[in-house]
């Protein structure tokens, strides 16, 4: 089930989701905080931008949290920009990799090829989201399932 908003998994009575990880711009204090996500902007080191063209953006769909924090930085910057690739993170990781456009992408999923451009770009910076695990599971043998994957969550995350 594609889980577009915070409020699709806590809506009363919501039941196709016991738990999910989500990233979260707000600072609503529900659900257990696992860690920062840091992002950067990134793109194939060929990847071309001419002075005065708008950025040309690979992004997810338009109720991603990150890609609202990213226009919404790049519209405070006064940078144009135009979506020119919509995908999922494998689809865009190849729009990066062929060098279509820049996207505001979590570094430790950016592409091995891809590099951060947004310093020679003049681009805002991206502020880290928290990774919040959310669950409507009470019964002791399910939190203690949710107890090993946020373990091993954190464990991979650190490496």
């Amino acid at each position: 089930m594609p889980v577009d908003r915070f409020g699709e998994i806590r809506a009363p009575g919501h039941r196709e989701v016991d738990a999910a990880i989500i990233r979260s711009d707000d600072d609503r204090g529900d659900g257990e905080i696992l860690g920062p996500e840091h992002f950067g902007w990134f793109a194939a080191p060929h990847f071309e931008h001419r002075p005065g063209d708008p950025l040309r953006l690979a992004a997810t769909s338009p109720c991603c949290s990150i890609r609202d924090v990213a226009t919404q930085l790049l519209d405070r910057a006064g940078i144009p920009w135009t979506a020119v690739f919509l995908g999922g993170t494998a689809a865009i990781s190849a729009a990066l990799s062929a060098g279509l456009a820049v996207s505001a992408f979590p570094r430790p999923l950016a592409p091995a090829d891809a590099i951060d451009v947004g310093d020679a770009l003049g681009l805002p910076p991206i502020p880290a989201l928290a990774l919040v695990l959310h669950s409507s599971l009470t019964d002791p043998r399910s939190k203690d399932a949710l107890r090993a994957i946020t373990a091993a969550f954190r464990e991979h995350r650190k490496g």
